[in-house]
């Protein structure tokens, strides 16, 4: 074993380099959280754009199949009134 000063200096220095690597997660982390809220964004735009083809196409589908109905209704009231 080395002298005290000698063990101190090293555990100082050990102390050092665990300091940066925290401050190195740390960073990564913030860098990690910033990419997740751009996704978040970008995957909340994306559910959006589908939904609003999907309200449209639904409304679409409603539209055919009340027209359909109706036209279906006026033949058999047609076909009873003659």
């Amino acid at each position: 074993m080395g002298s005290l000063e000698e063990r101190v200096a090293y555990l100082e220095g050990r102390g050092e380099e665990h300091a940066a690597a925290v401050g190195e997660v740390r960073a990564d982390i913030r860098e990690l959280r910033a990419e997740m809220r751009d996704f978040r964004v970008d995957v909340n735009q994306r559910f959006d754009r589908i939904e609003g083809k999907f309200d449209t196409r639904f409304m679409w589908t409603v539209g055919c199949q009340f027209a359909t109905f109706m036209a279906v209704m006026a033949a058999l009231l047609n076909g009873y009134f003659r």
